[in-house]
């Protein structure tokens, strides 16, 4: 008996909630920066954000077992413009050069290749750091072990072809700490760790990189996670500091920093090497890496000014010190504030976690019933990403 049209049209419409349903499911991806056989995680997002493991993906290559706190370095990208997640790997086989970019199509779910870099890269010293022009011309892996500066073109199907790489290093020879693509695709903005901020240019058809300038930060601070405004005018980095501090620049028609203003007391939290811009740029996230809290301010993204006087500060978060002992990135959802936060919460003698923190204007930070999350595939977490993530 053929079926009816009704039936047909039922199965059709269960078909579209079925692709509808998948496509709304939310992730949270890790890299597990394990030694010798390094992963990703994945966790779907649920019901007040919390998070359930999915899947464990081999990326083929190895971790750092650490890395450092700055989400420029072991780093989980969500690609803008296609749906994939790049993950950072320090080295090959078996700890051997080069290291690679592994990627995931977050479609199924899957590896959908590793990317070696040039036969002498590596991200031994603190990892991989990516950054991808808006574009979706090219991704920027940053090695920082040899302190290369690798341009990857992107290809269909989360593949990258690689195509070039400069010598990157700061005023002091130090190595990329955090980077970020500009949103006209022009240019890569780079913090080093030796207290210096520097840019690219971007060959619109190679991918090529050259230097345009390259200051140094006025009070000396090291400068880590970077993150850029919508619409491209200021540029933020996070700072290693002993109290909460962000550097803020304007970023010029050529791509060169203007004068860098360092604002002290963004919260009340112990160093701040990672940043992340809420969705609708009215809040500038810190994670507290050593007091394992995170931090907040209102932030005029016309001005590019951080209002450190109504900062917030969440409270120590559950674990700190007996769980684990170095909180690692953070980041949001697509939209509003970003709410509920996501931060990578590094162990080294046991599983790592994530902590979930909800967020209420105007500055209020609270950890959520739940957490953190335990990471079952790694002790050493220090990145994480979203899906989908922010639109800039």
């Amino acid at each position: 008996m053929k079926p009816t049209l009704k039936w047909l049209s039922l199965v059709g419409v269960m078909a579209l909630y079925t692709m509808s349903a998948f496509a709304a499911t939310k992730y949270v991806i890790t890299n597990d920066d394990i030694f010798n056989a390094n992963s990703a995680t994945i966790y779907s997002i649920g019901k007040n954000g919390m998070l359930t493991v999915v899947t464990s993906i081999a990326t083929g290559g190895s971790g750092m077992g650490g890395g450092d706190f700055a989400s420029g370095r072991v780093s989980v990208l969500r690609s803008k413009t296609q749906n994939c997640a790049y993950i950072g790997d320090a080295w090959g086989n078996n700890l051997a050069r080069p290291g690679a970019v592994a990627a995931i199509n977050m479609d199924t779910l899957a590896l959908a290749g590793r990317f070696l870099g040039f036969p002498l890269d590596s991200g031994a010293f603190v990892g991989v750091g990516l950054a991808e022009s808006r574009n979706g011309k090219f991704l920027f892996a940053a090695f920082t072990e040899s302190s290369t500066l690798v341009t990857y073109k992107q290809l269909a199907g989360c593949k990258l072809k690689l195509v070039s790489e400069i010598t990157a290093i700061g005023a002091s020879r130090g190595a990329i700490d955090g980077m970020k693509v500009t949103p006209d695709s022009k240019a890569v903005v780079v913090g080093y760790e030796d207290g210096s901020v520097g840019s690219y240019h971007i060959n619109a058809n190679t991918g090529a990189l050259n230097l345009i300038s390259m200051e140094l930060v006025p009070d000396g601070a090291a400068l880590a996670g970077v993150d850029i405004t919508a619409d491209g005018k200021w540029a933020l980095f996070g700072a290693v500091s002993s109290g909460s501090e962000v550097e803020v620049a304007p970023i010029k028609p050529d791509g060169s920093l203007g004068t860098i203003i360092g604002y002290m007391g963004v919260g009340k939290g112990s160093n701040s090497n990672n940043v992340w811009l809420s969705p609708d740029e009215t809040l500038l996230y810190v994670s507290n890496n050593v007091s394992g809290q995170i931090s907040a301010a209102p932030f005029n993204k016309t001005t590019g000014v951080i209002d450190t006087a109504h900062s917030c500060t969440s409270a120590t978060l559950s674990g700190w010190h007996t769980s684990w002992k170095d909180l690692g990135a953070v980041v949001g959802g697509p939209t509003g504030t970003g709410s509920p936060l996501y931060a990578a919460e590094f162990s080294q003698t046991q599983a790592s976690g994530i902590a979930i923190v909800n967020v209420k204007k105007p500055c209020s930070l609270t950890e959520a019933t739940g957490s953190p999350v335990s990471d079952p595939n790694s002790n050493f977490l220090v990145t994480i990403g979203e899906d989908p993530p922010r639109p800039f």
